[in-house]
This record gives C-alpha cells, structure tokens and sequence, in this order.
C-alpha cells in the first residue's frame, strides 16, 4: 500500500490559499485507488443533483486519473457536497478541449461528511475498471473548486497547479509514486 499527502494550491498562481485549505491524500491499495480530500471554509454549493450534470459549476473535489501511459486518455470523478457525481471518460484534444464519454456512476464508490464548514470527500476507484497497469503506474492531477455559495470559478485549487484558466491540461499530470 501507498499513501501520499498533498496540498492543493491557487490553480493559476500556484499560491497556497489559507482560507481554503484542501489536503488531499491518495492511496494505491492492492485492488484500489482512494482520492481523500478535505476541505476547509466551504458553503457546500452545490450546483446540481443529477448525475454528470455540470456540477463543476458549483463547489466539487475531482481527480484526472490516468493508467493506460497515454495522457491523452484519462477519468475524471468530480464529487459535489451533495454527493452529486460526474464521471466521464475524456479524450485530451488541446489545452482546454476535450471530448467525452460517458460512464455507469457505479464505477466509483463515494462518501462525503459534512462538518461545520469544512467537508470531506472520500472516493475510490477500483484499479481493474480503470486498467490500471503497474508497469505503466498512475497519472493524475487534483482539483477543488470553491464557489463562496455560487461565484463559479472563484477559487481554483489544484494538486498540481495548470497555471491557466483551465484544469484540462495533461502536461501537468503527476505520477503516483
């Protein structure tokens, strides 16, 4: 098993944002990959409750999860604090295109607690549904939007910072390791 701690940071700056604090912790079991964010300072605003709504229009914890070696190819979970839930698999065409295919929600397992004004996301993702090759190992990059109660894209937050106004751009994926 593999643990690995993170801080996500401003996504185009790659400042820390105190007010906003987001660990993140991912974890590579034998059969599993776990993404767990905590968040802190949220309104929990939630801008949809239907599967693979645009629920990044509100406030969401997301992973780009790649395990095929080709950065071209890679999952994207977003979870909202209402547990809504975005899954899809995407084609990387250029920074900030892409093109999707859809997902059965049931491939990732999910879990959110509330508490006072921070939150927490829990998710994991069964490494045989998303290909995972050890040889070939994980790609990925974190992310958490903050919307203060609805001012979409207010505060970006990234694992790995993209330094542009987008989080779809696969030169930035890190590798689990």
């Amino acid at each position: 098993m593999l643990t690995k701690r993170y801080v996500l940071k401003e996504n185009i700056t790659g400042k820390e944002i105190p007010d906003f604090n987001t660990i993140l912790d991912v974890t590579l079991t034998d059969s599993h990959l776990i993404f767990e964010f905590d968040c802190k300072n949220s309104q929990f605003y939630s801008a949809y409750d239907k599967y693979n709504a645009p629920i990044w229009e509100g406030d969401v914890c997301e992973a780009f999860i790649c395990t095929n070696g080709n950065k071209n190819l890679y999952y994207e979970i977003e979870i909202a604090p209402n547990g809504t839930v975005f899954l899809k698999l995407m084609k990387y065409l250029g920074v900030g295109e892409i093109e999707e295919f859809d997902i059965d929600k049931n491939f990732v397992d999910w879990k959110i607690q509330l508490c006072g004004s921070d939150y927490k996301v829990k998710f994991s993702v069964p490494l045989d549904k998303i290909g995972y090759d050890k040889e070939k190992g994980i790609l990925f990059n974190a992310f958490r939007i903050e919307t203060e109660g609805g001012i979409q894209e207010k505060n970006l937050l990234a694992l790995n910072p993209t330094m542009c106004d987008t989080f779809h751009n696969n030169e930035f994926f890190i590798e689990l390791k």
